[in-house]
């Protein structure tokens, strides 16, 4: 029988994968705002410095853990898919893929000229996934009435494999020498998933992975988040709402951060437009919660419902300004 041995959540920010001292020049690229303190560079160091360090944690843990296999839920941003058709929820259940172990884009201002990288060993890397499990789980999550969209090959090959699943794996798994298997929960653009749905996800993965006959040590990663608006000319950064969030990690209740995420967003934000909020439901102008890169917290909700009932450890939490992203990192040892 497999088990979930291990599971993760953390932030993939772009910050995480820049030095520090690039951090306040994307800052200075945005508009000043009172809610969203400018930092210094030692100050950014400092940051940058515990950011990483919570990451060998989570590299430390996924070591000890000794995984056969890694199931990452992850959001994309029109990376492989496009607007013609968007998944909720979507799974990789071929062989193998490709993609940037990092970053893709040249340069670090949004805006500025950002060709793709030179795909070097450096900088592209070939991953196997486990599609007998990954096949399982499509088949076994149907049957739990979750309608899953399925890719036996990566729709957009010139882009690879989107960076939410690429980045935690280059801090988590440097070689990226465990099978990886992608699994797309539409975070960006509305109508997205309630967290309810995504923690009832998280919940019935498990169920399906220790009903496998597969004899696997499965870990499992959340990777997103947290608090974070890009797209928004006056970005800022909601603690109080991350700290909602990771509240709930100590306790093992998914439930709970399902709901306090589903309340955050029940309506709309009072100055929200259609038109003109990208930050808030990706652009589509249909809002069923919180969007773009906050509304990534539903990884960490389909994580924690995977290892609902088991408490967790909150390894750190960094209120980066300079993106500005609140930078969370957890465990559960299952």
């Amino acid at each position: 029988m497999a088990e979930i041995v291990l599971v993760e959540a953390c932030s993939h920010s772009p910050f995480l994968y820049m030095e520090p001292h690039q951090w306040n020049e994307v800052r200075n690229a945005r508009p000043p705002t009172p809610h969203n303190p400018e930092m210094s560079e030692e100050e950014n160091a400092a940051q940058h410095a515990r950011c990483l360090a919570a990451f060998d944690v989570l590299r430390e843990k996924m070591e000890a853990a000794k995984p056969d296999v890694i199931l990452i839920f992850g959001d994309d941003q029109k990376e492989l898919f496009d607007l013609d058709n968007f998944p909720a929820f979507g799974i990789f259940v071929g062989d193998e893929f490709e993609g940037y172990r990092t970053v893709a884009r040249q340069g670090i201002v949004p805006g500025g000229q950002r060709g793709w990288r030179e795909r070097t060993p450096e900088t592209w890397v070939a991953v196997k996934n486990h599609p007998q499990l990954a096949q399982e789980l499509a088949v076994g999550l149907t049957r739990r009435d979750f309608d899953i969209s399925f890719s036996f090959d990566a729709p957009n090959k010139e882009h690879g494999m989107g960076h939410a699943f690429m980045r935690p794996m280059h801090r988590i798994v440097p070689n990226f020498d465990v099978p990886m298997i992608p699994f797309f929960v539409n975070c960006y653009f509305g109508p997205q998933p309630s967290a309810n749905r995504c923690y009832r996800l998280g919940k019935a993965a498990r169920e399906v992975i220790e009903a496998s006959p597969l004899d696997l040590r499965v870990a499992v990663i959340g990777s997103g988040g947290l608090w974070h608006t890009p797209g928004s000319p006056t970005a800022w950064l909601d603690t109080d709402f991350d700290q909602r969030i990771l509240s709930c990690i100590p306790a093992g209740d998914g439930k709970a951060m399902a709901d306090a995420f589903d309340a955050q967003g029940a309506e709309p934000p009072p100055d929200y437009d259609p038109k003109n909020s990208r930050w808030v439901d990706g652009g589509t102008g249909m809002y069923t919660g919180i969007g773009s890169g906050t509304g990534e917290t539903r990884n960490w909700v389909a994580a924690a419902g995977s290892a609902d009932g088991k408490p967790g450890v909150v390894v750190d939490y960094v209120p980066v300004y300079a993106s500005p992203c609140g930078m969370g990192f957890a465990y559960w040892e299952m």
